[in-house]
Order: structure tokens, then C-alpha cells, then sequence
């Protein structure tokens, strides 16, 4: 059980080695944590089966051994059932390690007292952080090795304490080992970092094309519910390709997008449609007028009102193929993601989540960190430097005051 005396604690360094498994084996050791009495996860089931299969997984109240309760839900959009189904424990996993911890693990203390802390001043906030007593989190700076501490408000999900900005997910990770779990929050961050950028500026995307049998698969399945789609590159300074992917038609709902990153341009894609589905799916599921209570603004987007209309009209188009990098392995992935986020001065950090159930089904989970990258918000926005800095430098003039995103 996570927090007892009965073994090793998992906190440390994220391993940097990287595992390579098949669809298949990752889903027979996930599928340990399966059960209804015991499990991680105890219930897992088929939401929708087209377009394309959507699981939806249910994890337990942690509240009995956690100082937190672990965000209870979790779902999973794929082409192929079986990565549909990792998708969803892999998610509910990475949600079930971000929220089981004690608070008395953890540091507390000013950001001057604590040694190698990473004062949260220099994370885009809403709340100017004021160098109050904090708890700390064990984290590593990705570029140097170096042991660092992070604000446990910005690691953990739900917070032991919520601070300065409100709890998001983005930047949680999770995979078959520690660079797999690196490489996923690090492709999150940047995703919703250029998504954010792009959005509000005057950037005008490239329309993107990426022939991969399964984005053909999955733009042949939206086709028959009359969904066109289009596919957006988004990268901004951060030299990583950044993907929104769109389905639209005229009935209702008539607009849902996804974003996805990858040095792996058609990669993206791929995942970027997945979500942009899945959204579609959720929107279909609620009806206009749950969805215009919706977090964020996806309800006014399902109705593809003239704004949704305008990012959809490029006037330029790039191939997947063209924009994409090369990498041998994880390892080189990982250190190339870095170098290129290091090129434009943002210093990346992790911490790793993983309990010691989910070490022992030989996965990993971790919180990724960029501190200046700009947050994805909804409602009330708040914006840091590069909102500004980033797009000027690439030619484009921020428009902090345009209407709110159509990401979810």
C-alpha cells in the first residue's frame, strides 16, 4: 500500500532508463491494477465505440491512505481498442499517482530557507506568489542532474494547498519507464504552452498534412458523421511540432479540437485527432445545454460561430514529413526535446509521482515542469512574459484580450 512501512519509498530522481513494450504487454501488466476491491482502478468500461472507442475508468476514494482523493476519473480515445483501453489505465494511473501522497513528506518552509528551492515566482501565476512558507516536493532539473525542490501546489494534483494559480494536469506523465513518463509531460507542456501562444497573437496557423494509416483511419470514421478534418500546425519558438486538430460540419455540435506535440509531426496528429474526437463525442454526449456550462468555451465553439471559422481558413500548407525530426530512441527523443527548450531559455524540472503499486507493475509516473511556460486557463486568463515575448519574436503581436480558446 502507498505510505506504509512495508518497503522502500519511491521518492528520488525520475530513472532516466527507457523501456521499450508493445501495446500489448504494457496493457497485461496495466491491467493488474484493475480490480474492484483493491485495485488502482476499479472499474473500466466502454463509454461510446464510434467513431472511434472511448473508455472511461473509475478509480477508488484515496482518501484512507492519502491526504488527498485522486481525481476518480479517467478515459482513453483510440482507433485500436486495445490502445484505447491502455490509454484510459494509463491515464487513470498517472491520475492515481498524482494524488496519493502526505503532506508530511513534504518540506516546509520560505523559498529562501529551502535549499534549491524553485521559487514558484517564477512560474506564471494568477496570484503573485509573496515567499510565504510552502511545502516542497524533490524534483530534478532535467538539463543539469541537479536535485532541486518544487512547490508541492505545482507537482501534486489535487494540491495539499491551492495557490497561485488553479490545479491543472498539465505536465503529468506517465509510461513503461522514467523517459517515457518524461517525454509525455514534456510533450504536454509544450502542446498547451503553443496552443496558448498561438491563440492569443496574431499567429496565423499552417494547415498541416499527415498521411499515417491512422489518421486516415480516423478521418475516414469521422466522415461518416458528416465531420470534416483539418489539422493545424501551432509550433511557436519551441522547435518541437505543435498539432490542433479540428472536426466541424453543420449539425450540431459542429466544432471540437484537440492539440497534441511531438518531434514526430504525424505522431502528433495522430493524437492530436484522437482528442479532437473524444471532444466531440463528450459535446454529443451532453447536448447544447450542458455544454454551454461547460468549463472554458467549448460549448460556444460546438457551434462553430465565425471566429472557429476563421482559425479554420489557412492559406498555406506543410507536410508532416517536413517538419518532423528523426530520433533513434527514447533517449535521444528526450535529449532533444531538452536541448530545443534550453535554445529559448526554459528550464525544465520533474518530480517523480510514481507510488510503489504502480513501480511494481513496472511503470513510472512523473509531474514535468516549465516554469515560464504559459499555462493553459480557462475563464478568468492570466498570462506571463512569453504570452508577449514569444510571439514577437517570431514576427507575431500578442492579442492578450482576443476571445477565450476553443481548447478543452
Amino acid at each position: 500500500m502507498p505510505g506504509c512501512d512495508c518497503g522502500s519509498p519511491t521518492a528520488g530522481p525520475v530513472p532516466r532508463a527507457h523501456t521499450d513494450r508493445s501495446v500489448e504487454a504494457s496493457l497485461e501488466r496495466a491491467e493488474r491494477a484493475l480490480d474492484e476491491l483493491v485495485g488502482p482502478v476499479y472499474e473500466l468500461g466502454e463509454a461510446e465505440s464510434f467513431p472511434v472507442p472511448y473508455y472511461l475508468a473509475q478509480l477508488p476514494d484515496t482518501a484512507g491512505f492519502s491526504d488527498a482523493t485522486a481525481a476518480q476519473n479517467a478515459a482513453g480515445v483510440d482507433p485500436d481498442w486495445n490502445r484505447a483501453f491502455m490509454k484510459a489505465l494509463g491515464e487513470a494511473l498517472e491520475r492515481y499517482c498524482a494524488g496519493v501522497y502526505q503532506t508530511t513528506q513534504f518540506e516546509r518552509g520560505t523559498p529562501d530557507a529551502v535549499d534549491g528551492a524553485v521559487d514558484p515566482a517564477a512560474f506564471v501565476c494568477r496570484t503573485r506568489p509573496d515567499g510565504e512558507p510552502i511545502r516542497w516536493v524533490s524534483g530534478t532539473d532535467l538539463t543539469s542532474g541537479e536535485s532541486v525542490r518544487l512547490p508541492a501546489a505545482f507537482v501534486t494534483h489535487p494540491p495539499p494547498e491551492r495557490r497561485y494559480r488553479p490545479a491543472v494536469t498539465t505536465g503529468l506523465g506517465f509510461g513503461n519507464s522514467g523517459v517515457g513518463a518524461l517525454l509525455a509531460g514534456l510533450y504536454e507542456v509544450i502542446e498547451r504552452d503553443a496552443a496558448m501562444l498561438a491563440w492569443y497573437s496574431s499567429f496565423e496557423p499552417l494547415a498541416l498534412t499527415a498521411k499515417t494509416e491512422r489518421v486516415e483511419t480516423m478521418r475516414s470514421r469521422a466522415a461518416s458523421k458528416q465531420l470534416d478534418v483539418t489539422l493545424l500546425l501551432l509550433t511557436m519558438d519551441v522547435d518541437v511540432p505543435v498539432v490542433a486538430a479540428v472536426v466541424h460540419r453543420e449539425e450540431w455540435p459542429r466544432f471540437a479540437a484537440g492539440t497534441a506535440a511531438d518531434l514526430d509531426a504525424g505522431a502528433a496528429a495522430e493524437s492530436a485527432l484522437a482528442e479532437a474526437l473524444q471532444n466531440w463525442m463528450e459535446l454529443r454526449g451532453m447536448g447544447p445545454e450542458r455544454a454551454a456550462n461547460a468549463s472554458g468555451a467549448i460549448g460556444t465553439y460546438a457551434d462553430l460561430p465565425d471566429r472557429a471559422r476563421a482559425f479554420l481558413d489557412t492559406t498555406a500548407t506543410v507536410a508532416a514529413e517536413d517538419v518532423s525530426t528523426p530520433v533513434s530512441d527514447g533517449q535521444t527523443e528526450l535529449e532533444t526535446i531538452l536541448d530545443r527548450l534550453a535554445a529559448v531559455d526554459l528550464d525544465a524540472y520533474a518530480a517523480r509521482t510514481t507510488t510503489r503499486d504502480v513501480e511494481m507493475l513496472g511503470f513510472e509516473a512523473v509531474r514535468v515542469l516549465v516554469p515560464a511556460a504559459q499555462p493553459l486557463a480557462f475563464g478568468d486568463l492570466f498570462f506571463g512574459e512569453r504570452a508577449e515575448s514569444a510571439p514577437s519574436s517570431l514576427g507575431f503581436e500578442p492579442r492578450l484580450n482576443r476571445e477565450h480558446h476553443p481548447f478543452p
